[in-house]
């Protein structure tokens, strides 16, 4: 089997399976594991080349929803290449049933149970932690900064699936999208808490209490800005439901999740 990926967290559901040998291409969102960058490159996820795919003599292409563009789409299934494209429903909850369809179409039913397995044990973790808080703190998620204006997390974005997951109100929840905002919106929300997205280990919270946008709220008055890197918190990949409980441990300090959170130690620590 020779594989082309066409999305960050289908490549690294592959290698958490150890099927990465059969990987031949991937896009230019395929950076975890570091490996992966070794792999042939068939460009963005959303602009793949169809020559560049086909050179690579795939058996099979798998691709996140926003695979394209649909011309290019047309032409490699024209072709009689085998494909499989994940659909817009793909998300935060569906983690378990993408891993168990990618191993499947890999033949490998049994690898995917053991991973489905430790995103069952994350998720566990997590409702623990969810049982036992005592507040519900207002989030807003800062995805980067544009001419001073900040880019925010409102409904149908993977950063408030995360904000939801941990049953936080996302204050900038009126809004549709990513949407850039105004120092009085920032204001007016008031966080009690700020996620950010980190890139290239850089760490964005550093400045983050002499902006003019954020320096009165309440989060950075209390210290609770926190960051991510992207692909870890809102990658909707084997890790991101480890990265949620990190989330949930940062906003419910007052719950003490056992170190070693297998089932059995938070069953026990549930009694």
């Amino acid at each position: 089997m020779r594989i082309v990926v066409s999305g960050g967290s289908i490549t690294e559901i592959i290698y958490a399976l150890g099927e990465q040998d059969k990987i031949v291409g991937v896009d230019s969102t395929s950076i975890y594991p570091i490996e992966a960058k070794q792999k042939a490159q068939v460009g963005y996820v959303r602009r793949i080349g169809s020559e560049g795919v086909l050179s690579l003599q795939p058996t099979l292409l798998l691709g996140e929803a926003d695979t394209g563009p649909p011309k290019v789409l047309a032409q490699l299934q024209q072709t009689g290449l085998a494909n499989y494209i994940f659909n817009k429903e793909d998300n935060y909850l569906g983690i378990e049933a993408k891993i168990r369809k990618i191993a499947s179409l890999l033949g490998v039913p049994a690898k995917g149970e053991r991973l489905v397995s430790e995103v069952v044990r994350d998720r566990a973790a997590l409702n623990f932690v969810l049982k036992q808080k005592q507040s519900s703190p207002k989030v807003l998620f800062i995805l980067s900064m544009r001419s001073g204006q900040p880019i925010v997390a409102g409904q149908e974005t993977s950063a408030n699936d995360i904000i939801t997951a941990v049953q936080a109100t996302n204050v900038a929840n009126q809004l549709q999208g990513w949407k850039a905002i105004s120092t009085e919106a920032v204001l007016e929300m008031n966080p009690d808490v700020i996620l950010m997205m980190s890139r290239h280990g850089n760490d964005p919270t550093v400045n983050i209490a002499n902006q003019i946008h954020f320096k009165f709220t309440n989060a950075v008055k209390n210290q609770r800005v926190y960051s991510y890197d992207g692909t870890y918190l809102l990658g909707m990949n084997p890790r991101t439901p480890k990265a949620v409980i990190e989330v949930a441990k940062q906003l419910y300090p007052e719950v003490n999740l056992p170190s070693d959170y297998s089932l059995a130690a938070i069953n026990m620590a549930s009694k």
